[in-house]
């Protein structure tokens, strides 16, 4: 039975007043047209709604049950349709981002302290897990979109790079002195290596980087939390090797040496996205925001951060 929710506000309108014209005036619309919803509705349902004479208009018995059904069924469905849109102005406001730690550290916190100034109340969940987790995250549907370090190979994912960040060597103490400020991979191979797990796309890419050269990178120490590596070079068990956006997340890297890794990998740091579906309005205002803070980055950060490669045509 195909009744609209239309047509029974008109009809209940209709049963109140016992008024076509003073009806038609309510809901805006001329009388005929008013006449022809009724008859279309009592065309529908089989049944005779209303008694009109010359004098005056009045409900059917079977008008008047139908008056309390309809009644019941237009509350239900603008109770449904107030439900509806609280839940849509929820998930307007509800943003998820996978990260990983040092990255979401760098980077987030300008770009959840800018969507708090455009947004009233957003409410924002970040994941600061590893690269491969953020992308199983997406993948899986938990996360709007994931900041990411390597470009996913998934058919259903899209990778848009934000900035290319060079590798650096932390020293401190005895270490100070042996590390000059521009080192090269050959030379770093005779110091005592301390870096992230091979879960961390830092490690890939500095193994990449020895294995184009045909040499096992193999490292004194391997650990997961950026603060323990930190830890360990200021002991002086060894030097760090890591992404110089990775430097900007320990609180006293003026204790530290920084020195470039002249001829080490570029790690590329990007936004993945899903191919299918449309970003809602908070995921893409916060996307902005990341590429705005990107480009800060490079900015600030000449010779360390630099911008991405030029989009390839075609």
């Amino acid at each position: 039975m195909n009744i609209s929710p239309r047509q029974l506000r008109m009809f209940l309108a209709l049963s109140e007043s016992l008024n076509f014209s003073k009806t038609a005036e309510q809901l805006f619309m001329t009388q005929p047209s008013l006449s022809k919803v009724i008859r279309d509705l009592e065309a529908t349902l089989g049944l005779a709604l209303f008694e009109r004479t010359t004098r005056s208009v009045r409900l059917t018995a079977g008008g008047a049950q139908l008056a309390t059904i309809a009644r019941t069924i237009v509350g239900e469905y603008e109770a449904g349709l107030q439900r509806m849109q609280s839940s849509a102005q929820q998930a307007a406001v509800q943003l998820s981002i996978a990260a990983w730690p040092s990255l979401a550290q760098v980077v987030l916190p300008e770009v959840c302290a800018a969507l708090e100034q455009a947004i009233n109340a957003p409410r924002i969940t970040v994941h600061d897990c590893a690269n491969s987790l953020c992308i199983e995250r997406l993948l899986n549907h938990e996360v709007d979109f994931a900041l990411a370090s390597v470009a996913p190979s998934h058919p259903d994912l899209q990778y848009q790079e934000l900035l290319r960040d060079r590798f650096v060597v932390l020293s401190h103490g005895k270490w100070r002195e042996q590390v000059p400020h521009r080192i090269a991979l050959e030379q770093l191979m005779h110091l005592p290596l301390i870096t992230l797990t091979d879960a961390s796309t830092a490690m890939r890419y500095m193994s990449a980087a020895y294995l184009n050269r045909g040499i096992e990178y193999r490292p004194k120490m391997q650990v997961e939390q950026m603060a323990t590596v930190v830890a360990l070079v200021k002991k002086e068990i060894g030097v760090a090797v890591l992404p110089y956006l990775g430097s900007k997340t320990i609180p006293s890297i003026n204790e530290l040496r920084i020195s470039e890794i002249s001829d080490g990998p570029l790690r590329s740091v990007g936004i993945v996205t899903r191919r299918l579906g449309t970003a809602t309005a908070i995921a893409t205002t916060a996307m902005r925001q990341v590429q705005a803070v990107s480009q800060t980055l490079i900015q600030q950060n000449p010779g360390w951060i630099l911008p991405p490669l030029p989009a390839r045509s075609g």
